[in-house]
């Protein structure tokens, strides 16, 4: 886990929270997920740019363990239901080097 020792420096750019480990960071280091409709699952939102409510994440297969195990995406989402994470699962394997 990237958790950070302390808080970013003034002036780093928006500040988030990551829904794994509960740490803040810089945005410019966190991967956002959104929500694609029918069925619900989530997506990685590469350019952090689609409408809607995202949920930040480290780019560490660690966190995203922890968000499963909290069941935290589909709350940050506020999502009616149980989530899919299989596209982002997809997605953390080849960027973060770790196996699935």
């Amino acid at each position: 886990m990237q958790t950070p020792t302390q808080p970013p420096p003034p002036g780093a750019g928006p500040v988030r929270t990551c829904v794994g480990c509960r740490a803040t960071a810089p945005r410019s280091v966190l991967v956002r997920l959104v929500l694609a409709p029918d069925p619900a699952r989530a997506v990685v939102d590469e350019q952090a740019a689609a409408h809607g409510r995202g949920a930040w994440l480290h780019n560490d297969r660690a966190c995203l363990d922890l968000a499963e195990r909290r069941r935290a995406v589909p709350r940050a989402l506020r999502a009616a239901g149980p989530v899919d994470l299989a596209a982002v699962r997809d997605w953390f394997t080849p960027h973060t080097g770790t196996p699935a």
